[in-house]
């Protein structure tokens, strides 16, 4: 049997093991409990799940490359990048906006970013960990989205950006809150975690939540529309920030070599750094 072979009788064997002992729930009865969120997979899935595995590539590799192609194509956006949750995702979105190479729009120790009073804590825990100020502003009710009207008084010199979810799907005031930012030349990060395919109309057009702001986060936990288990994304339209977002995201590597390869830009060797 040849290694073709083998790895065609595994999944194989995978897709009848799935189709036989899982997804077959029982008929609904009343008063059963209903859970809020659930996984939704059959076959297909648990094949690429194995298939991923048979692969053993243990970074980033082939199904990283297609989730974010794909994702990027859905949304329609230029670049997407894959990370490990959707905390992460808002951290490495938090942390672009510090990079230096965003000269005097760079955040700060001590900026202050406007952000809800109720959310999720992953939307607010980068601004703390870097030592930036969170500017807390109300909801309304029962919108449970942040309340528009109040983001004049929670602007100051010190304001560099926006940081807000769409709360459990439900989009917030994009328009109100877009041209805030525009007026006022702030960053807007749109937690997208809970809202991925919520539709907003903008200018007379639709367009997807986390599409709009200058960056959008999606978390891919199994409670929210689609899962990879663990999981979250980071995407924009803007070169520069794809930029910062792929180097904080790699540990400072500033190269656009996929994983597994090197030296594309063939300029790999050429320079003296030092006395190395």
């Amino acid at each position: 049997m040849t290694e073709k072979d083998a790895k065609e009788a595994i999944l194989s064997a995978v897709k009848a093991y799935c189709d036989t002992y899982h997804n077959q729930k029982p008929p609904f009865r009343e008063g059963q409990r209903i859970p809020y969120a659930s996984r939704v997979y059959d076959s297909a899935e648990m094949v690429n799940l194995v298939d991923s595995a048979l692969e053993f590539w243990l970074t980033s590799g082939r199904y990283t490359q297609q989730f974010e192609t794909k994702l990027a194509r859905y949304l329609g956006v230029r670049y997407c990048s894959f990370v490990n949750s959707g905390s992460s995702a808002n951290l490495l979105a938090f942390m672009a906006l510090t990079s230096p190479l965003l000269g005097e729009r760079r955040i700060r120790r001590g900026d202050e970013v406007i952000t809800v009073a109720a959310g999720f804590p992953t939307t607010v825990s980068p601004v703390i960990q870097y030592g930036a100020v969170p500017v807390f502003v109300d909801v309304t009710i029962p919108q449970y989205n942040i309340d528009t009207a109040r983001l004049e008084k929670a602007l100051s010199p010190k304001t560099k950006a926006v940081m807000l979810a769409h709360t459990l799907g439900n989009p917030f005031d994009l328009k109100a809150v877009k041209s805030f930012c525009d007026e006022h030349g702030l960053w807007l990060i749109e937690d997208n975690c809970d809202a991925l395919g919520s539709v907003y109309e903008l200018d007379g057009k639709e367009r997807l939540t986390g599409t709009i702001g200058d960056i959008g986060t999606s978390s891919f936990y199994p409670p929210h529309h689609m899962t990879t288990g663990e999981g979250g994304a980071v995407y924009t339209d803007d070169p520069l920030l794809h930029k910062c977002i792929r180097s904080f995201r790699d540990w400072g590597r500033d190269c656009v070599c996929p994983s597994g390869q090197d030296n594309l830009c063939g300029r790999r060797f050429d320079r003296q750094y030092g006395e190395l």
